[in-house]
């Protein structure tokens, strides 16, 4: 375990602050984001993000991201930005995904984009159970990431494009994203469509997470 999280987090930091940051700027900045996915009210629509809500970008990055949805979305108060490792100069703490330093019901709304191919299923599984507890009654999770396709000789290829930023890289589809949220509490666990966007030309796939007021504690 303790391996495993060295080897993300160092892959993470050479990344955001070796040789390639300048790189890691331009491909995680504001602009790039929005490329990638132009249809940010789409995005804020499904997390019904906006004004007094209670938002966690974990996995932020450089937090551009972040910082395109709630200035669009029109919040009053600054998301809170977590990573494994420093790259975001806003950057508010560290996290592991499957220990979450945050209260119950903590967040309204959550993003995870582009961040847990780099873990196993067992992080992944804990993880599902640490986003239940801290996304509030009501509220609402985005999980996207790249996903395999049906060659596995093209998977593996995408797989070393991907290891940039990673130590390791495992593509999940919607199947095996789905079976490892189950049971862990969500009212809601739905596939979603975010929009085409552009490079790199790598299948995505997104999940919208809900807990339904009242049944959270039935």
């Amino acid at each position: 375990m303790m391996r495993r999280r060295r080897s993300a987090r160092q892959a993470r930091e050479r990344w955001t602050s070796g040789r390639t940051a300048p790189l890691a700027r331009v491909l995680d900045s504001q602009a790039a984001w929005a490329a990638r996915y132009p249809n940010v009210e789409r995005i804020n629509s499904l997390l019904q993000l906006g004004p007094g809500k209670r938002y966690l970008d974990l996995g932020c990055g450089t937090a551009e991201l972040a910082r395109l949805l709630g200035a669009r979305a029109g919040l009053d108060t600054r998301p809170v930005l977590a990573d494994l490792a420093p790259g975001s100069e806003g950057l508010d703490l560290l996290a592991w995904p499957e220990n979450l330093p945050f209260a119950d019901n903590a967040f309204d709304s959550i993003t995870c984009f582009h961040f847990l191919r780099r873990f196993d299923d067992d992080v992944f599984r804990a993880f599902a159970g640490e986003l239940s507890r801290v996304l509030a009654p009501g509220g609402a999770a985005i999980i996207a990431d790249y996903a395999p396709v049906r060659s596995e000789k093209l998977t593996a290829l995408h797989e070393r494009m991907l290891k940039f930023d990673a130590a390791q890289v495992d593509l999940r589809g919607w199947g095996r994203m789905s079976l490892l949220f189950t049971h862990c509490g969500f009212g809601a666990i739905d596939l979603v469509t975010l929009g085409p966007g552009f490079l790199p030309p790598i299948p995505r796939v997104a999940v919208i997470l809900r807990h339904i007021p009242g049944e959270i504690d039935e």
